[in-house]
């Protein structure tokens, strides 16, 4: 839990520090967000629920390059079991057609993450592991026609033997980005 503290503080100081003001003011800066349960045969069966969560600043260095922090992760509770993994990282997009609504992109991110799994039963189970990750990302993104909202659909590729909330190497994945 104290590094979770620490991480949760450090992530504090780069949203609110570390953003570099841009060159001019025409949408250089984004805030994507996504909160919402992972939809797998467990959810429709009423089993368990998984939340993802991810928020992140980004601003764009050049008409196609972008960059900037994100934390992200999941957590899940079903009956005696909790588990949870914390993501702490930054994200580098390389997009193709910048001034188009519909924006292909390749996005690179590593991460440091922080995974917790604990069973509350009699015997009781606590494990902690820590590692760094990260994944590649093809996708594309959605403009509104004044391109101050965009929605970013993506399909993530692992970069190392670490799986996402499905259990797997890859899943697909969504965001809400607000351009400004």
């Amino acid at each position: 839990m104290k590094n979770l503290s620490i991480l949760l503080s450090l992530a504090c100081v780069i949203f609110f520090v570390a953003p570099i003001q841009a060159q001019d003011n025409t949408k250089n800066s984004s805030i994507g967000i996504q909160f919402n349960p992972y939809l797998d045969s467990q959810f429709f069966d009423g089993i368990s629920k998984k939340y993802v969560f991810a928020f992140r600043y980004g601003f764009n260095i050049k008409d196609h390059l972008s960059l900037g922090p994100e934390v992200s992760g999941y957590f899940r509770h079903h009956d005696n079991i909790n588990f949870s993994d914390f993501n702490l990282g930054c994200f580098v997009r390389y997009t193709l057609l910048p001034t188009s609504r519909i924006r292909p992109f390749l996005e690179f991110s590593p991460y440091y993450s922080i995974f917790h799994y604990e069973v509350t039963t009699l015997e009781g189970v606590d494990i902690d592991e820590t590692y760094f990750s990260g994944y590649l990302s093809p996708g594309i993104s959605l403009y509104t026609k004044n391109r101050k909202v965009s929605l970013d659909l993506m399909y993530k590729f692992s970069i190392t033997d670490k799986p996402f909330v499905d259990g797997n190497k890859s899943v697909f994945s969504y965001r809400l980005n607000f351009n400004f």
